[in-house]
C-alpha cells in the first residue's frame, strides 16, 4: 500500500520535472548563443568624464538588451572631421548601429545621410539629425532648457547688467541652448556677451580675459564640461559673478553644495544612456525614424538638492 502511494506521488512529480525541462530548453538553439548586437558610441570630446553616468545607462541597457558597446573618442583638434572618419570607418567595418554625440550637425549631416542610406542606423544624443536620416534623438528640449537657464540668470542679474554666456559649442544642441538663453536675456533688458576661447586658449583663460575686461553679474554654462571648468575657475575668485549651468556630474554637485554654482538644469543622464541604446536596438530591428519624447529636466539649487527626486539626478544609484 505504501509503495503504491509513493508511486502515485513520485511519478507525477517526475513527469512535471521532465515537462518543465522540455519547455525551458530550446532543442534548436541550445548550444548556439545569440550573437550580441554591436553598437559604436562616438563621443565629441576626448575627455568623456562628463558622460560617465550616461555611459552607465548605456552599459546597463547593453546587458539587458544583448548588445556590445564600443566607445570611441576623438583625439585631434578637428573633431568634426574626426567624427566623420569614425562614422565612415565604423559603418564600413559592419557595426550594427552607431550612437553619435554630434560636434557639428552641419559638418556631419552628409556623412550621416550616406551611412544611414547604406543601411547603418544612427541614433544621436543631444543634437537632432533626423533630417539627415538619424533614427532618433535622445535628450532634453534644448530651446526650453536654454530659456530656463536664461530665466534663472535673470534672478541674479539686475536689468541692464551683463550676463556672460560660455560658448565652446559648434553647430549642435548646446548652441541651440545658448541662442535661446541669449534671446530671452536680451528681451528682458540684460546685456549679453558670448565668451569663447580664441585659438589655443582654454576656457579658463578665455574667462580670465573676459572678466578682466568687463564686469558681469552672472555667468551661464550650457553643458557639464564647461560648467565644471567655470566653477573651478570662479571658486577661488573674489567678487565672482553668479554661476548657473546645465549638467549633473559629481563635480557639479560638489560645487553646487559649496554655493560656487547657484543653480543647475539637471536631467536623468542614466535614463538618457539607457534610452539611447534602446533606440539603437529598435533601429537595428528595422524600425524607421520614431519619435522619442524629450527628457525632462529640473532646476536644482543648493536648498533643494537633497530632495529625494533631485538626489536621484545628482547622485544616481545604478545596479
Amino acid at each position: 500500500m505504501k509503495r503504491k502511494v509513493l508511486l502515485q506521488l513520485v511519478v507525477p512529480l517526475l513527469s512535471l520535472c521532465v515537462l518543465f525541462l522540455l519547455l525551458t530548453v530550446d532543442p534548436v538553439r541550445s548550444g548556439q548563443p545569440q550573437r550580441l548586437l554591436e553598437i559604436s558610441v562616438l563621443y565629441r570630446q576626448s575627455d568623456a568624464s562628463a558622460w560617465s553616468v550616461v555611459r552607465q545607462g548605456m552599459e546597463q541597457a547593453a546587458v539587458d538588451l544583448g548588445a556590445e558597446l564600443r566607445f570611441l573618442t576623438p583625439a585631434g583638434e578637428d573633431v568634426p572631421a574626426e567624427q566623420r572618419e569614425l562614422l565612415e570607418r565604423e559603418a564600413e567595418t559592419g557595426t550594427d548601429a552607431i550612437l553619435l554625440i554630434p560636434s557639428d550637425r552641419a559638418a556631419l549631416a552628409e556623412t550621416v545621410r550616406e551611412i544611414t542610406a547604406a543601411g547603418t542606423p544612427v541614433v544621436t544624443l543631444e543634437t537632432d539629425l533626423s533630417d539627415a536620416g538619424a533614427r532618433a534623438c535622445i535628450g532634453a528640449d534644448n530651446t526650453a532648457l536654454g530659456e530656463a537657464m536664461g530665466t534663472a540668470a535673470l534672478n541674479g542679474a539686475p536689468e541692464g547688467s551683463l550676463v556672460i554666456l560660455l560658448d565652446t559649442a559648434e553647430d549642435n544642441g548646446i548652441n541651440d541652448r545658448i541662442r535661446a538663453a541669449e534671446i530671452l536675456l536680451k528681451a528682458a533688458g540684460r546685456r549679453v556677451y558670448r565668451c569663447s576661447p580664441v585659438g589655443t586658449e582654454t576656457l579658463s583663460v578665455a574667462m580670465e580675459r573676459t572678466l578682466s575686461a568687463m564686469s558681469a553679474a552672472a555667468v551661464v554654462a550650457f553643458d557639464a564640461a564647461d560648467l565644471e571648468q567655470a566653477a573651478a575657475f570662479l571658486a577661488g575668485r573674489e567678487d565672482a559673478p553668479l554661476l548657473y549651468g546645465a549638467g549633473s556630474t559629481a563635480t557639479v554637485a560638489a560645487y553646487l553644495e559649496q554655493s560656487t554654482i547657484l543653480s543647475i538644469a539637471a536631467q536623468n543622464d542614466f535614463a538618457a544612456g539607457y534610452l539611447a541604446v534602446g533606440a539603437a536596438v529598435r533601429a537595428i530591428q528595422g524600425q524607421s525614424y520614431f519619435q522619442v519624447e524629450p527628457l525632462e529636466f529640473v532646476l536644482v539649487r543648493q536648498e533643494n538638492m537633497y530632495e529625494p527626486e533631485n538626489q536621484k539626478l545628482l547622485f544616481p544609484v545604478t545596479r
